[in-house]
């Protein structure tokens, strides 16, 4: 009798530790934040849509070209020169 008791505990906590992790999927879903719209007339932008979906898929539209190049040689050299010089300038007029 007192094996067959061991055996009916054992079982029972082994039930519970399997039937735990199950509960706690439970309990981690319904505190998962939900957003809704509700009753509102939205209507999605196609111009918003249209933006977001390139700029999620930028790396497979980069083409790197002599535009590209260009663009990357202004942004990167000729617009910090000019404002070097300028910053220059600006210092010597006042002595």
């Amino acid at each position: 009798m007192a094996a067959s008791g061991r055996w009916i505990g054992a079982l029972r906590s082994l039930g519970r530790s399997l039937g735990q992790p199950a509960r706690q999927q439970a309990a981690d879903l319904s505190n998962t934040q939900r957003r809704h719209v509700g009753n509102l007339p939205v209507k999605p932008n196609s111009y918003v849509e249209d933006w977001a979906h390139k700029r999620e898929n930028v790396e497979l539209t980069f083409r790197f070209d002599a535009k590209t190049l260009a663009i990357l040689g202004t942004a990167g050299i000729v617009t910090p020169y000019l404002i070097y010089q300028v910053c220059v300038t600006e210092f010597v007029s006042r002595l």
